[in-house]
């Protein structure tokens, strides 16, 4: 005999554990999609310069528009630490609600480097009008509901497991 909550809870740690390896899998897959371009753009600008650029500055652009991805899926690496806490049952854990947090800032970070930071750098890098370089897009937008939304989670999760571990401490 089952009990329908037990068998929920036990589908949702699996769910949890089937998403945390496939987190594991995708995650060096999505740094390997940022670094290994990287690494070509370096070597074009360093050892096949553009005719009249500066390789240095080349070079250098390269590794300022990479900063935000980067960032990006570092944070998403906390992700995994949230479904290891799930995993395990912990859906309230101040562990898991932190690590959300923490994913949610890392994309804000990003897109805030992203659209208000890294144009403007580049532009005067390049020698450009600095106000035309901030030109937001959709994808920022993306970044932004996706960040948001994990943050507020975070928050939210956070305080339940507060106001949770709070009533377990009155009653023992």
């Amino acid at each position: 005999m089952t009990i329908a909550g037990v068998q929920t809870v036990s589908s949702a740690n699996q769910a949890a554990r089937k998403a945390r390896t496939l987190a594991q899998i995708a995650i060096p897959l999505l740094f390997a999609g940022i670094v290994l371009p990287l690494i070509g753009a370096l070597y074009l600008a360093f050892f096949e310069p553009q005719p009249g650029a500066d390789s240095g500055t080349t070079a250098l652009i390269v590794l300022v528009e990479a900063v935000p991805p980067l960032l990006l899926a570092w944070a998403m690496l906390g992700l995994t630490k949230v479904l290891v806490e799930y995993e395990a049952g912990r859906y309230l854990s101040l562990a898991a609600s932190a690590a959300l947090k923490r994913v949610g800032q890392g994309g804000l970070l990003a897109l805030l480097l992203n659209v208000i930071a890294i144009p403007p750098l580049v532009a005067v890098l390049r020698g450009e009008p600095v106000l035309a370089a901030l030109n937001p897009n959709i994808f920022d937008l993306c970044v932004l509901m996706f960040a948001s939304t994990t943050l507020t989670v975070g928050y939210v999760l956070e305080d339940a497991a507060k106001h949770l571990k709070a009533e377990n401490d009155q009653i023992v």
